[in-house]
């Protein structure tokens, strides 16, 4: 193999890892990119959904239950329904009719239970002893 062959076998190399690192390099930057561009399409779906006040931790706003006494009266519970002005009236209705003392009732806190005090053991403290200066006989 004389000089100008290894030349060129060099040069054919270094153009194989050059290419190689632009093709690395361009696969990275396309990955950033999508990355990026997922992130922004997920939180603009967010904000959206915060913004028009669908917020999914809170709850399903379009179905509240207007009145829990009735359903502990063994009558069926009211539900309202967003957009619906006969379900509201009777909401307010069934509002209107519940008595102070049952919702006084469900107000009061329960009774506290009381449980037996729990002994622990506790282990005595480990007491360190002072120990004496060192002195040796090179000084």
């Amino acid at each position: 193999m004389d000089h100008s062959e290894r030349q060129e076998k060099l040069r054919a190399a270094k153009q194989r890892l050059r290419a190689q690192r632009m093709r690395a390099g361009e696969l990275r930057g396309r990955v950033v990119v999508i990355s990026l561009v997922i992130f922004a399409l997920i939180w603009g779906v967010v904000f959206v959904q915060m913004a028009t006040g669908n917020d999914p931790v809170l709850g399903d706003n379009s179905k509240t239950v207007a009145s829990t006494q009735q359903s502990n009266r063994g009558e069926s519970a009211t539900t309202v329904e967003s957009g619906g002005t006969d379900a509201v009236e009777r909401a307010a209705e069934a509002i209107e009719t519940t008595e102070p003392d049952e919702v006084e009732a469900e107000l009061a806190e329960p009774e506290p239970v009381e449980e037996e005090p729990v002994e622990l053991e506790l282990e005595p403290e480990p007491v360190e002893e002072e120990l004496a200066p060192v002195t040796t006989g090179q000084s």
